[in-house]
């Protein structure tokens, strides 16, 4: 027997659709929003020609974000924008100004993704759309092809696995600790296809920045779309959430006072470590930025760290903030002044190294510690080359001491 209750994704799927969905049923579905980046929009754009060119039929809207290699490193990733930019205005698409920042925080920065919407976009890390209480969702280039030629495309309404948060962070433990021990427990493949469902209990409370953490990383465990409660009232969170009564296929204690730094060490984001298990790990790179980890608290949590300390001679430091707005508070603030004074090197808002396109990726034999998403082998650079994925605070500490420390032991 189907329970009465709905999860949240089977609500969002309801209204999509206008029928009655659960999960495991295939459906075929119009989102709210499209978003493609400036690397897979032209195979996109390559598969959509082979369909034939024909009009745009998907009603929704679209957006076109110039942020995986921008500025452009060279010929190719240059003329990528430019036939990007001439499909856009050939076909009404809005064509978001370059160098605005990487598409999962500017798009929550802008509104364009609000409560309750469904978003699928070029990249696996769409999920961070849940961040803001929406639920995203990564398509292959033709899958988005045929999207727009066709108006709509199936799915599976994934089952839920519900996380219940309690408790306070303690100090230097950030959101990126908590999806990290999340991930040791269930695995890179524990959340296959399914949603993962966050609720905060009790004194628990997640701001923007730390739900971004958190949402962008649901995928690391194989996760379909994710939602996670925004700073909304109880009577609009009540609407989107899963009933009492929902079937929930898992539910998962979270205690975040019980939550430590945690690292994931190479090759996997599953292959996680305790702070203390790590320590003394010599590093050559330190790289803080990325589409959920460019945020004002991370620059901020790696200013507390540097403002009296120096970057370690023989270690490159390089900061990204993530939206030009970003870049512009931690400006106003002093931020990038304590950056570059202690040594580091201060990125426009870029995809860049995080995916091993450009500025800051990684040679022979390198070590990096980052607050990025992933550390596959050859991710971030040369396939000798090894990432450890840290909090903002653990990060920048390494940077000072050369090598992976408590950040208490240098603030």
């Amino acid at each position: 027997m189907r329970s009465k209750g709905k999860s949240a994704i089977e609500k969002v799927f309801s209204r999509l659709t206008s029928k009655d969905a659960h999960s495991g049923d295939f459906l075929w579905a119009s989102p709210d929003l499209v978003y493609v980046h400036d690397v897979l929009g032209p195979m996109m754009l390559d598969s959509y020609r082979k369909l034939g060119n024909p009009a745009l039929r998907y009603r929704g809207r679209t957006l076109f974000v110039y942020d995986h290699i921008f500025p452009p490193k060279d010929s190719a990733s240059a003329n990528n924008i430019l036939s990007m930019k001439d499909f856009a205005s050939l076909n009404g698409i809005e064509s978001i100004p370059a160098g605005e920042g990487i598409e999962h925080t500017l798009l929550i920065e802008r509104g364009d993704i609000k409560l309750g919407m469904f978003v699928v976009g070029s990249d696996s890390h769409t999920v961070t759309a849940g961040a803001n209480g929406a639920f995203g969702a990564g398509l292959g280039s033709t899958d988005l092809a045929c999207l727009l030629a066709s108006g709509k495309t199936w799915f599976m309404v994934p089952e839920t696995i519900l996380f219940r948060l309690s408790g306070k962070f303690n100090r230097f433990v950030t959101g990126k600790d908590v999806i990290l021990s999340i991930i040791s427990k269930i695995g890179v493949d524990g959340a296959n296809y399914r949603c993962m469902e966050f609720r905060t209990e009790g004194r628990a409370h997640l701001g923007l920045d730390e739900r971004l953490a958190i949402a962008n990383m649901t995928v690391e465990a194989g996760a379909k779309t994710c939602f996670l409660p925004p700073d909304v009232s109880q009577e609009k969170l009540i609407e989107i959430q899963s009933d009492e009564d929902a079937r929930i296929l898992e539910e998962f204690p979270v205690d975040l006072s019980s939550v430590e730094p945690e690292i994931a060490a190479p090759y996997s984001p599953g292959n996680v470590k305790h702070l203390s298990d790590l320590q003394g790990t010599k590093v050559n790179q330190v790289y803080i930025g990325n589409c959920a980890n460019g945020t004002l608290s991370d620059l901020k949590e790696a200013a507390e760290i540097l403002k009296h300390n120096h970057v370690r001679e023989g270690v490159t430091m390089i900061v990204v903030p993530a939206t030009r707005s970003i870049y512009s508070k931690a400006l106003e603030l002093g931020l990038i002044k304590i950056f570059l004074d202690s040594g580091a090197v201060v990125s426009p808002p870029t995809c860049g190294a995080c995916a091993g396109l450009h500025m800051g990726v990684l040679g022979h034999d390198q070590v990096c510690i980052s607050n990025t998403n992933r550390n596959f082998r050859g991710r971030m650079g040369d396939p000798t080359s090894k990432v450890y994925l840290a909090n903002s605070y653990v990060a920048a500490a390494a940077a000072v001491e050369g090598k992976i420390v408590n950040p208490q032991e240098v603030f």
